[in-house]
């Protein structure tokens, strides 16, 4: 497998000193689902916030060999599209489709181009009949495919999901695995929820005071933890 993602010796500390990413090595590769476990405040969200650009810290991050930079940041937010936990963060517009449309139009994507790209977007996911609905009449699994269509429209090169399986019921959540078995993209996936992970990640990495402290099968690593019953 060829590396799509790659971060070197990453560090980062908040403004009140607080040091949150200690020297972070990580590789993501061409067609992997990588889980990231770890305990609340171990720097798993702080990591993830820098693979766009949101937050910078020192070191190095590459996408496809291109280094994010002061210059590269759009590129990067762009290609990496980061689905939040709680899909009324994401979801503002008076309609579904119009909220997916939404990131594409502030590009200058043209109106008729962007409502092509979305309404495939809502197809992909399968909610493409809930184009005309207000978002917030759907069910939080529904919301939730709103939500990571708004980022497919994108046509990111990486996906990073943060606690997708929040506020799911378990039809819900059985849905968003076969979704995400179904997307082609390289996914990082922010969760608490091993046995999601373990459905749905080629393998784990385990954050602890701001470095990877193990990484591999999910069930392993998490076990290592006492992450398991």
């Amino acid at each position: 497998m060829s590396p799509v993602l790659t971060v070197e010796d990453l560090r980062f500390a908040y403004s009140d000193g607080t040091s949150a990413l200690n020297g972070v090595d990580f590789t993501l590769y061409e067609g992997e689902t990588v889980a990231i476990l770890g305990a609340n405040g171990s720097g798993k969200t702080t990591f993830v916030l820098h693979l766009n650009g949101i937050l910078q810290g020192t070191g190095a991050i590459r996408l496809d060999g291109v280094s994010l930079s002061k210059d590269t940041a759009s590129e990067f937010r762009a290609k990496v599209g980061i689905v939040f936990q709680d899909s009324d963060n994401q979801l503002f517009m008076p309609t579904v489709l119009e909220d997916v449309a939404f990131g594409l139009l502030n590009q200058g994507i043209p109106p008729e181009k962007a409502e092509i790209l979305a309404r495939a977007a809502l197809e992909v996911v399968g909610i493409q009949a809930l184009a005309d609905k207000p978002p917030f009449h759907l069910s939080a699994g529904e919301k939730k495919r709103a939500a990571i269509a708004g980022i497919l429209a994108m046509q990111p090169r990486v996906l990073i999901f943060d606690e997708p399986t929040t506020f799911l019921d378990p039809p819900g959540r059985r849905g968003l695995i076969r979704l995400l078995a179904d997307l082609t993209q390289p996914k990082l996936l922010v969760t608490h929820d091993v046995e999601f992970a373990a459905k749905s990640a080629s393998r784990a990495i385990f954050f602890e005071k701001g470095r990877i402290a193990a990484q591999g099968d999910v069930k392993t690593v998490a076990s290592r933890f006492g992450w398991l019953d």
